[in-house]
């Protein structure tokens, strides 16, 4: 079973060019859940319901676009598909911020591996 993505982010963040071919936000959120899928794990699935406690976006966005409602508003999200370069590197960084957040947030609780 692959490692728990608490474990592996750090890993990613550090070498994200050779982890996603192309270091966009949605390539970065295609390729976690991808990563998500092939561990077995659940640590998306609970990220989202954090995001959802924070009330920046509607409850029924997936979690890439509630993470989107951190930097625009909910009525006004852009189509990731034609971000420009700034608008990746911004949204990735935003991403790995609130992982980071979600992540801490877990251990700080007790929970040091989400839904492992």
């Amino acid at each position: 079973m692959a490692e728990l993505l608490s474990d592996f982010l750090p890993k990613l963040k550090k070498h994200h060019g050779i982890y996603v071919m192309r270091r966009t936000y949605e390539g970065t959120c295609a390729f976690l859940t991808g990563y998500e899928v092939g561990s077995g794990h659940s640590t998306l699935k609970d990220f989202h319901s954090w995001l959802v406690m924070r009330r920046q976006g509607r409850p029924e966005l997936y979690w890439p676009l509630l993470v989107l409602c951190e930097i625009y508003e909910d009525g006004a999200l852009p189509d990731l598909r034609y971000f420009t370069p700034m608008q990746d590197e911004e949204a990735v960084g935003v991403l790995f911020r609130l992982l980071d957040d979600f992540l801490e947030s877990c251990r700080i609780s007790g929970n040091d591996s989400p839904a492992g």
